[in-house]
């Protein structure tokens, strides 16, 4: 490594003038480097590739303050186009290309700021050189390729403009274990033929072992900072990514015990039994996402699925919902058979989940929002409810007051004449949970209930889903990247990783499983305490 290429100096940005993306952040981006940026979900790591390549305002957002200085010249409100021209070019997450197009179609775009055609000839030869796959096919359509070709096409395509700074949004994502090898090789043959590359990943174990500095996001600031192989190694990383002793906050949270007593005839409202996930196996076309899994929440617990991006969190709250049917293998709850019910046959039987994004109509009021988690007990027609019969202006009124006892639980009463688009993160957060809870569920799924949130909303979040599991004595199955949350609110943890099931204990053991330190960290217990 030599100098910067890239400085980036206090940089405040933040969505719609209200939400904080990032709080003064600084880093410096070497030449020739491999830089990681690691952190959970809503830390602020696409926000930061987003102020890197210009494109925040296609997201609502703005530089508030900082620089972004590359060889001198400040790149803040630059047009993405000319930030392009200028050497840096980002790989979105999620391998958009063209569906339409040839691999070699999908290249000539790509390439199209390129005036001399000799440039556009030796950027498509190093593309097919480091991806022979892509050269193979390069006459195919985009859409026909595999994810992992897809994810190659993507970084080929960045690629074709012979880039200073190769910004890349979690190229594992959802990948098979040999193909996040073959992307980590790749990205190495990149940065050893002159490209730097800031390397944004859930995938901790591949970022740390293939790039030379790194730093770590905690809700919009850098938290850590070092070379690789030190945050690899470090305690403070493995609390991060593990909650090893990072639990204190949420255990401090949940000390003063629940804020409501449980409830008398809420227990006849619902029925809690226990979950069966036996042996289910997922495949889409090639793609094994889960693989053998099996697990048991038993009544009235807390149960955490958690593992790396791509480890198949999704896919298995997927199945559990109906969206998915599962290729082999089956989902009980309590002496019901879920595999092959629709999922509103499945929510019926009082299963209910929360999205990890928020799934809320803004321009609602919070009551209406809560009234249509209310919609599958409603026994009312259309013709009914419009017209305003006795029979359904009784019903509305049981609805309504079965709704403000729900937002009394969950401190949302005052905000019930709130439209949603108002109100601050973490309020809308916790409308969502209070919407899946009306609808009187006996287990209840959550997806990323504290992405994005700061240190007191994740503390509140903790105590309100303590508050719910026992004054509503319902069963919970959380999906959540904050081993800190995790670990500390969960009475059980099921790990997965590539769609298989590597540890399945209380918090403590699975902290301390050596297949679980390997999974997020690259390193075994031994070398994650030295």
């Amino acid at each position: 490594m030599t100098g910067s290429l890239l400085e980036i100096r206090d940089l405040r940005v933040s969505y719609a003038g209200a939400v904080q993306g990032l709080h003064g952040v600084t880093m410096d981006i070497p030449e020739r480097a491999v830089v990681a940026v690691l952190g959970s979900n809503g830390a602020g790591k696409s926000t930061l590739l987003r102020a890197i390549s210009g494109t925040l305002g296609m997201q609502g957002g703005a530089v508030e303050g900082g620089e972004l200085l590359l060889g001198g010249r400040n790149l803040v409100d630059v047009d993405p186009a000319e930030i392009v021209r200028l050497g840096v070019v980002q790989v979105p997450e999620g391998r958009r290309i063209f569906g339409e197009l040839t691999v070699d179609e999908n290249l000539r775009a790509g390439a199209m700021s390129v005036r001399d055609r000799g440039a556009r000839a030796r950027a498509r030869e190093r593309v097919f050189e480091l991806f022979p796959r892509l050269a193979e096919r390069r006459t195919q359509r985009g859409a026909l390729l595999s994810g992992g070709e897809q994810q190659m096409l993507a970084i080929g395509r960045a690629l074709m403009t012979d880039p200073k700074l190769l910004l890349l949004d979690e190229p594992s994502l959802g990948l098979a274990p040999q193909v996040v090898a073959q992307i980590a090789k790749v990205i190495r043959q990149i940065h050893e033929q002159g490209t730097s590359v800031v390397l944004v990943e859930q995938n901790a174990a591949m970022a740390l072992e293939i790039a030379d500095r790194a730093y770590v996001l905690e809700v919009g600031t850098v938290a850590l900072e070092g070379p690789a192989a030190d945050l690899a190694r470090s305690d403070e990383v493995r609390e991060r990514y593990l909650g090893v002793g990072d639990t204190h906050a949420v255990e401090q949270a949940l000390a003063e015990g629940p804020a409501i007593a449980k409830r008398e005839g809420e227990a006849e409202r619902r029925q809690v039994r226990t979950l069966g996930v036996e042996n289910v196996t997922v495949r889409f076309g090639g793609l094994l996402a889960l693989n053998d899994v099996s697990f048991t929440v038993e009544p009235g617990t807390v149960h955490a699925v958690i593992g790396p991006n791509g480890a198949g969190k999704s896919t298995c709250l997927n199945v559990l919902t109906g969206v998915y049917a599962p290729t082999e293998g089956r989902v009980r709850y309590g002496d019901e058979v879920l595999t092959g019910l629709r999922p509103h046959r499945i929510a019926k039987l009082g299963l209910s989940r929360t999205f990890q994004n928020i799934a809320l109509s803004p321009g609602a009021t919070v009551e209406e929002n809560l009234l249509l988690g209310r919609h599958r007990l409603s026994k009312a027609g259309f013709v009914g409810a419009g017209l305003g019969l006795p029979s359904a202006r009784r019903e509305r009124g049981a609805q309504l007051a079965r709704v403000h006892e729900i937002a009394g639980l969950l401190n949302l009463d005052h905000l019930l004449a709130r439209p949603v688009a108002e109100l601050p993160y973490g309020d809308r957060k916790r409308v969502e949970l209070a919407r899946a809870l009306c609808a009187d569920p006996g287990l209840l799924l959550l997806d990323e209930p504290v992405a994005g949130m700061n240190a007191g909303e994740t503390q509140q979040m903790a105590r309100t889903i303590r508050d719910v599991r026992e004054v509503l004595g319902i069963s919970i199955v959380l999906v959540e990247h904050d081993m800190a949350f995790v670990m500390g609110l969960t009475d059980r943890v099921t790990v997965l990783d590539f769609g298989r099931c590597i540890a399945d204990g209380t918090p403590d053991e699975v902290q301390r499983d050596p297949e679980v330190l390997r999974a997020y960290l690259g390193t075994t217990s031994e070398e994650g305490a030295a």
